[in-house]
């Protein structure tokens, strides 16, 4: 009987060997538990703060974690760490170690990079892996930029309005600039950032140079980037509208021009070839507009071509002459305004006029005129009198019509007969 109680024994240490196997098994198989990784939000911008969420990485029960309780980490080390694009992160765009829980779960904040690949915009691949080589990717879509304007088409030294969307953010939390360069024609007219939403609002003048019927890209670049947003302005072609469009020959007829180039003179107008340009010539004001008239030349019945040319642009309009005897009709001669803020307008609306001074002979007294708001009830000019001399002060040179008339003015004070 004495064998027995050693072989129970025997048995009893082999079933406790055997469920401490069993025990031991199932801790190391944690690490084959789901692994998923995922960002959030799934559309982002370049400089954007995003999460990131991962489950399953390597557990604390592996051994090697420099985390708390032998957890794990992505490490900052290596390969031990997040890439977006291609581009494997750094601070401040991701703060290392990344640490796990005992489970292998974890989450962190990154800044998504502004690279040339996420610049391209769409599907951009995000991988992590941990201090044991566990990696995982997901993807984030990224926007492209654009822009659009406002308007699409206007004159020179008008006010262009470009909206951008989806470029760079501001982002306190990034050490990464988001300046983005807007341009007209090639030429660099301004520098603005995108906001917390990457959008902009940006205004600027129609370079005075641009060719007028022409069509010019408007750049938005990522300053240090090859990548940009594009859109077309139109510079429109002039226009003159005849009136009327038909009479007999000796009809007046009037013109009326838009879209030519500021303060130009209209230097010849022409009813088929033959010129009527009035003496002396209209001038363009400050929005490149004129009105001129003449006498129809006596052709026979048909179509003629009216041109006009100012600042080396031309429009064309077309008149029908009538069959019947010709008429004689006086031309309309509207007197020009006398009041300075009227008369000196070309001038004013460019702030281009500091003051103008004139001696009032018959009360033997000094008048001015300065365009500036706070002098509104002190200008002491009160007409521009035919004839007489005025000094006038300009901060720039300009062509300017005044009293029918377009004068080269210098920097400086001018002296001029009205």
């Amino acid at each position: 009987m004495a064998p027995w109680p050693k072989l129970v024994f025997l048995m009893v240490f082999a079933v406790f060997i055997a469920l401490l196997g069993i025990g031991t098994f199932s801790a190391a198989a944690s690490p084959s538990l789901i692994t998923t990784f995922s960002v959030s939000p799934k559309t982002a911008l370049p400089n954007e703060s995003v999460t990131l969420l991962g489950t399953g990485f390597t557990p604390s029960t592996t051994a090697g974690g420099a985390g708390a309780f032998g957890s794990h980490q992505i490490t900052g080390n290596g390969n031990s760490v997040v890439v977006v694009g291609g581009t494997p992160l750094v601070s401040p765009n991701a703060v290392y170690p990344i640490n796990f829980d005992i489970e292998g779960n974890w989450t962190a904040s990154i800044i998504i990079p502004i690279t040339a690949t996420v610049l391209a915009g769409g599907t951009v691949i995000i991988t992590v892996r941990d201090d044991q080589g566990l990696f995982k990717t997901t993807q984030v879509f990224i926007s492209r930029p654009r822009i659009t304007l406002d308007p699409e088409s206007s004159r020179i030294n008008t006010e262009l309005t470009v909206s951008g969307k989806d470029f760079p953010v501001s982002n306190p939390a990034s050490a990464t600039g988001n300046q983005v360069a807007i341009s007209y024609a090639g030429t660099l007219v301004k520098l603005v950032p995108g906001d917390t939403s990457g959008d902009f609002t940006v205004t600027l003048p129609v370079p005075m140079g641009t060719a007028i019927g022409s069509n010019n890209v408007v750049r938005a670049q990522v300053v240090g980037f090859e990548q940009s947003a594009t859109a077309i302005h139109e510079v429109p072609a002039p226009t003159i509208i005849v009136s009327p469009i038909n009479g007999v020959p000796g009809t007046v007829v009037g013109i009326t021009g838009t879209g030519f180039p500021p303060n130009v003179l209209v230097t010849n107008t022409r009813a088929s070839n033959t010129n009527v340009t009035s003496s002396p010539p209209p001038a363009t004001d400050d929005d490149g507009k004129f009105l001129t008239f003449f006498s129809m030349p006596v052709f026979s019945p048909g179509v003629q071509t009216i041109t006009a040319t100012g600042g080396d642009v031309t429009a064309v309009a077309v008149f029908t002459v009538l069959e019947g005897e010709p008429v004689v009709q006086a031309l309309p001669t509207p007197s020009p305004s006398s009041m300075p803020t009227e008369a000196l307008k070309a001038l004013t609306e460019g702030e281009n006029l500091v003051r103008v001074w004139t001696f009032d002979n018959s009360s033997k007294t000094w008048e001015f005129f300065d365009p500036r708001p706070a002098f509104a009830h002190a200008n002491t000019i009160e007409t521009m009198v035919p004839g007489r001399i005025y000094w006038l002060r300009l901060n720039r040179v300009q062509s300017a019509p005044l009293n029918g008339k377009v004068v080269l003015l210098v920097v400086g004070w001018n002296l001029v007969r009205w």
